[in-house]
């Protein structure tokens, strides 16, 4: 019998309540109220729920008289929202905490877990767009065209071998300094024509 050594990746929630609009901030708030509300699983908050469920009426009634279009009235919304936006980042960071990683009991708070990131396959190699001498003697610029999926590009360089004969039927490469040959080289192997 083999034990697994594969540890959970955490729970996070997705924390972003100020690109949310004013409605769908207020359902999200009164969910997640009523999801914390006598659940068993999160006892004791770190902001208390009865500050919570003070601040979600006056956030509602700060966006309702905004509607006008008053400075104040707009302003008075603002400092609402930014109060309720403060519970709900302490709320989502005590729940994922607590939940112990458990998606069953992370749901049952009201809020929405952040998209696993899902494990990406190699990559394509990635070809120059242009090369050309930079302004200081032994310098060159190098563009790259990005490939999708990459995080970070390795470039290597050294002197290129004379080039071995062209096979028969074969047309010669195209690209300068045979820069696609290289660019994906693996680490410790000479440049290639």
């Amino acid at each position: 019998m083999s034990v697994s050594n594969t540890k959970a990746s955490p729970i996070r929630a997705v924390m972003a309540f100020k690109a949310i609009t004013d409605a769908n901030l207020i359902v999200l708030a009164n969910g997640v109220l009523k999801g914390l509300t006598g659940n068993a699983s999160f006892p004791s908050p770190t902001v208390p729920l009865t500050t919570f469920e003070n601040d979600i009426p006056a956030y509602s009634n700060a966006v309702t008289a905004a509607l006008d279009g008053g400075k104040s009235a707009k302003s008075a919304r603002e400092q609402a929202k930014t109060a309720v936006v403060k519970d709900l980042r302490q709320l989502a960071m005590y729940v994922e905490s607590h939940c112990n990683d458990e998606m069953a009991i992370f749901t049952t708070s009201g809020f929405t877990a952040r998209a696993k990131p899902s494990a990406s396959g190699p990559v394509d190699v990635p070809t120059f767009k242009s090369l050309d001498y930079g302004v200081h003697p032994g310098q060159i610029l190098a563009w790259i065209k990005s490939v999708p999926g990459a995080k970070a590009y390795n470039m290597r360089y050294g002197p290129m071998p004379p080039a071995p004969p062209a096979a028969a039927g074969s047309t010669p490469s195209s690209t300068p300094a045979s820069a696609a040959a290289t660019a994906g080289a693996a680490p410790g192997t000479a440049p290639s024509s």
